[in-house]
């Protein structure tokens, strides 16, 4: 049933109900301007507990492996090996076709860091997965020198080298440590490190001689945290102390002095000489506490400490002894202070909590809420990352990492500014649902940016920007007929329906309550129904169909078939022949895959070796354009083979295809420009596969950015596969045009009015809707052209 947005969420948080667009009110509908909550830590009460029990769940069973496998080296490696690849191009290949990035160019996703380049005039940035970026400390001209290094880059540095270059030092928080002395052409590791699974912290020091330090935790099995220390523009490092057992941190002083503080087996401790020797000045709490540091330079020092049960501490005299001034909530492990005020401290969980009285009490800079109302000037949900430095001025600024992008403050927070309107293209994107009907509009379901629609594209180049419509986190776009008339998505709760492509509406529908308590994927997987385009299947424990009754929905137990065999199974995904629409396919989670062939009533279980799908999101099921017996299926290949194919309409499935590396298939689309080539999304590339040959290509040479391709779908006006990454937004591979292969000669009969007829439907007996054939093109003034003239105009021309 369809249930209004106050109602629907209520299980979730309270929901203020604003204005982020104008949406148009059309019967039977409600007018919905709705603000989910953010979805990473928002849940209240005891369905907090429950989402926290059911996202450790999905963790331990993330990218579902064999005993032994660490998935985790296994994607290391392959990000490696696209680095490899991408240094030694001196070259660039003979093109078989061309990426076209989309954006979007005014939305942004997950940032981490920030800092200034030495002369104090370039800000560079970290992000979550799209990289690092450098621009002015407007926030303006961000240009990107991270795509050709996996992990993106949770903490920086940057010292100058050698012949007036800058040396920038990009680490992940899982390992990766690199350097690149050429604006990231190339990167390459330093010398000196071990091998690590962690690091907490990079700093640079304060006083001019460009010392940087970097504090991990070695891969073994004493899990020390060690600290390092380079003098040489980071091309090398060496060990200065083994921090012992348990968690440490460390400070390097900003201002222009040169001493240290390190927390190290609960003992807090001092250098004045970059880390030869140190002065031990108390004791915080046993040896294996968990701890976090920041420090005021002005005042005693003023020191502040987070330790693991979140009881916070200051120090007033340089850390020799402390007050307990209280404890912190909403706490993700970020923490700073200013340099210039030792009253002013802040920590970040969903919203920023400061203080301007050393403690005595706090506040939120903004509530997450209020972003959405303007986004100019308020925070957005997430806060991964804060850093006070100074200008070239000596002025403190605070820079403010939020999963919406990179914040300034030139005033202590007391206000902010946002430097991601513009320019920082790393939007986080779950799914991508390009129109048919009107290619220019293109719906986006994103990670913690929330549900984006297209607003303005760019004819010189080919950027888009989006209006995020309704805050939270959406996936599995799918339409029936391909158009926006009707759109549906998922949110962690929810069913979002988007309607009326010319005055696009907005409604919510809940997920079947027979489903309440059950395990399925934190972002179940939907169906389109290929038959009526108002109605669309949910994947959970057992299959529904949300049937259109000409009012509403009506949410029905279509199948009575139980897929949970094992503890933690569920379905994982589903699709539908648009040619039969009687004939359907399932996999779940544990790799089961079935066939069905009365529309998903009843179903057979064909094949049991499957691949898992991905944790939380599913498994990826693609039909064959040219053959509808010929389907394909995607997803977990680390110990075991992750692509399928069946010839024979599901009935057997076998492995198909070499050149793939070991690793997770998000999305799969086929092409329908009659080559019948797939085009596969994954963990760090893009790749093609002939299915004439069975040979799988990296699509991504030196162009495309090395990240998480989380989905493709393919655009016919464009003759393009448009993949939506997890942090460098949206890019379109467009292939050489498909060449028929020549038939034998033959004296040719043919008209003009019979070459000039629509191309017949392989999905039924009409035949292809020109305006869904159209040949637009990816970009220059010609995007234009495709807007505004008749799609019968827009006939592609055959071959």
């Amino acid at each position: 049933m369809r249930r209004s947005i106050g109602i629907g969420l209520m299980t979730f948080a309270t929901v203020c109900v604003i204005g982020i667009v104008q949406w148009q009110t059309l019967a039977p509908f409600p007018k919905l301007d709705a603000r989910p909550p953010p979805t990473e830590q928002f849940i209240l009460g005891d369905t907090k507990h429950e989402n926290k029990t059911r996202r450790k769940r999905w963790q331990q069973e993330r990218h579902r492996v064999g005993p032994g496998v660490d998935w985790k080296e296994i994607e290391r490696g392959n990000g490696a090996r696209q680095l490899e690849k991408r240094n030694g191009i001196t070259v660039l290949p003979a093109s078989t076709g061309g990426w076209i990035e989309r954006g979007s160019e005014n939305q942004a996703g997950r940032m981490h860091v920030a800092t200034h380049s030495p002369d104090g005039e370039t800000l560079y940035a970290g992000s979550a997965m799209g990289g690092i970026w450098k621009g002015s400390l407007l926030g303006t001209d961000w240009t990107p020198i991270g795509d050709n290094l996996y992990g993106g880059a949770h903490s920086l540095a940057v010292v100058p080298g050698d012949d007036d270059v800058l040396v920038v030092l990009a680490a992940t928080d899982w390992g990766s440590v690199h350097i690149t002395v050429d604006d990231g052409v190339t990167w390459t590791e330093p010398t000196g490190l071990p091998s690590i699974n962690k690091v907490k912290r990079v700093l640079t020091s304060g006083d001019g001689e460009s010392i940087v330090y970097l504090l991990v935790r070695e891969s073994n099995s004493s899990a020390h945290y060690v600290l390092f220390r380079s003098t040489d523009s980071m091309s090398s490092f060496h060990e200065i102390y083994d921090l012992g057992e348990g968690s440490g941190d460390i400070f390097v002083a900003r201002d222009g002095d040169s001493y240290l503080y390190m927390v190290a087996a609960g003992e807090l401790m001092r250098s004045e000489d970059a880390g030869d020797t140190w002065t031990s000045l108390s004791t915080l709490g046993n040896s294996g506490v968990e701890v976090d540091l920041a420090v005021s330079e002005s005042g005693g020092p003023t020191l502040y400490v987070v330790l693991e049960d979140e009881d916070l501490l200051r120090s007033d005299d340089g850390g020799t002894s402390w007050d307990e001034i209280g404890t912190v909530s909403d706490y993700w492990g970020t923490m700073t202070a200013s340099i210039t005020d030792p009253s002013r401290f802040a920590w970040g969980g969903v919203e920023v909590h400061h203080t301007t009285d050393g403690g005595d009490s706090f506040s939120v800079v903004n509530d997450w809420g209020s972003y959405y109302g303007d986004p100019q000037n308020r925070l957005h949900a997430d806060i991964p990352g804060m850093d006070v430095l100074l200008n070239e001025k000596g002025e403190e600024i605070w820079y403010v990492s939020t999963d919406g992008g990179l914040y300034k403050s030139e005033d202590m927070l007391d206000s902010v500014e946002n430097l991601s309107l513009q320019g920082l293209r790393i939007s986080q994107y779950y799914g991508t649902h390009t129109s048919r009907a009107n290619p220019m509009n293109i719906a986006a379901g994103a990670q913690d940016q929330g549900y984006q629609l297209s607003t303005e594209w760019n004819g010189e180049s080919g950027l888009v920007e989006f209006d995020q419509v309704v805050s939270g986190d959406y996936a599995h776009l799918i339409s029936g007929d391909g158009s926006h008339d009707w759109v549906f998505s998922v949110y962690p709760g929810f069913v979002l329906v988007q309607y009326d492509e010319s005055n696009p509406g907005l409604t919510y529908l809940d997920f079947p309550a027979e489903e309440e308590g059950e395990y399925y994927a934190w972002l179940p997987p939907l169906a389109a129904d290929t038959e009526e385009t108002q109605s669309f299947f949910l994947c959970a424990t057992h299959l529904y169909r949300y049937a259109w009754n000409g009012n509403s929905w009506d949410i029905i137990q279509w199948s009575d078939q139980d897929f949970q065999s094992e503890p933690y199974e569920y379905i994982s995904g589903a699709l539908f022949s648009k040619s039969d629409p009687t004939r359907g396919w399932l996999t779940t989670s544990h790799g089961r895959i079935f066939l069905s062939t009365d529309r998903g009533v009843n179903w057979e279980m064909a094949f049991s070796g499957g691949p898992d799908g991905h944790y939380f999101h599913g498994t990826a099921i693609a039909q064959s354009y040219n053959d509808p017996d010929t389907i394909y299926i995607g997803g977990s290949g680390y110990s075991n083979e992750g692509f399928f194919r069946s010839t024979d309409g599901g009935e057997s499935w076998h492995v198909f295809g070499s050149g793939l590396p070991d690793t997770l298939i998000y999305g799969l689309v086929v092409a329908e420009d009659g080559s019948d080539r797939v085009y596969a999304s994954t963990e760090t590339a893009a790749y093609e596969l002939d299915p004439n040959t069975g040979n799988w290509r990296d699509l991504t040479e030196a162009t495309a950015p090395v990240t998480i391709y989380w989905s493709v779908e393919w655009v016919p006006s464009e003759d393009a596969a448009r993949f939506a990454t997890y942090g460098r937004g949206i890019w379109d591979y467009v292939p050489e045009p498909y060449v028929v292969p020549e038939e034998p000669s033959t004296t040719s009969t043919t008209t003009e009015e019979e070459e000039n007829e629509p191309l017949p439907s392989l999905f039924g007996d009409e035949p292809v809707d020109p305006g869904c054939q159209c040949g637009a093109v990816a970009s220059g003034s010609s995007w234009l052209a495709a807007f505004l003239l008749p799609p019968l105009l827009l006939r592609r021309r055959r071959d």
